[in-house]
């Protein structure tokens, strides 16, 4: 659906940048999964 939407033709062409977003979206997920547990009073996130 992400490829059609850019106009991408070859699933080949979306896959090629598929991975920039891997790390940022994964570093976000961390940070507010760290604040939800301290929020929680659950400073260490276990």
């Amino acid at each position: 659906m992400i490829g059609k939407l850019l106009g991408h033709t070859q699933i080949q062409t979306t896959a090629r940048y598929t991975h920039l977003a891997d790390d940022p979206i994964k570093a976000a997920a961390t940070r507010i999964s760290g604040r939800l547990a301290a929020a929680l009073g659950n400073p260490e996130g276990s």
